[in-house]
């Protein structure tokens, strides 16, 4: 019952964070181009302080059931589901990350064009995990 819960879990959290970060990349970052530039740091500053207080607890969460099921499952799946939220925490804290933060001072239309550019590697990164996580369920639970 508890592998049960950490496999539909895991499919949850990467279906969800496919989701937002989906809508992060249609709608969100491209939203920043059309912001008030003399409004901007303040418009930024708020929209990372509320889209993370949502995005880092299903991360993290989604981290450890990852790592719980890296070791509880010996096939492919279970190691795609962790190699790829490896991945996706590397492209945050490395690309995006440091964008937002010189974002966070000035507006920039170069960096806000690298953020959605670059924002494609996570949009891309959860969509394969969320399609390893359905595959793990099929596999595992039925």
């Amino acid at each position: 019952k508890f592998m049960k819960t950490l496999v539909l879990l895991n499919f949850l959290f990467s279906l969800t964070m496919m989701g937002i970060i989906i809508v992060t990349q249609i709608v969100s970052y491209p939203m920043f181009l059309k912001v008030n530039k003399q409004n901007f740091t303040t418009f930024h500053s708020e929209y990372v302080k509320r889209i993370t207080s949502i995005v880092m607890p299903i991360m993290i969460l989604e981290l450890a059931i990852s790592v719980t099921l890296f070791f509880m499952f010996d096939g492919i799946l279970a190691k795609i589901c962790l190699i790829t939220l490896i991945l996706i925490f590397i492209s945050t804290g490395l690309i995006q990350v440091p964008i937002h933060e010189k974002l966070k001072v000035k507006y920039d239309e170069y960096l806000t064009r690298k953020l959605i550019k670059s924002n494609w590697i996570r949009t891309s990164l959860w969509t394969v995990k969320s399609f390893a996580s359905y595959n793990i369920i099929i596999k595992e639970l039925f």
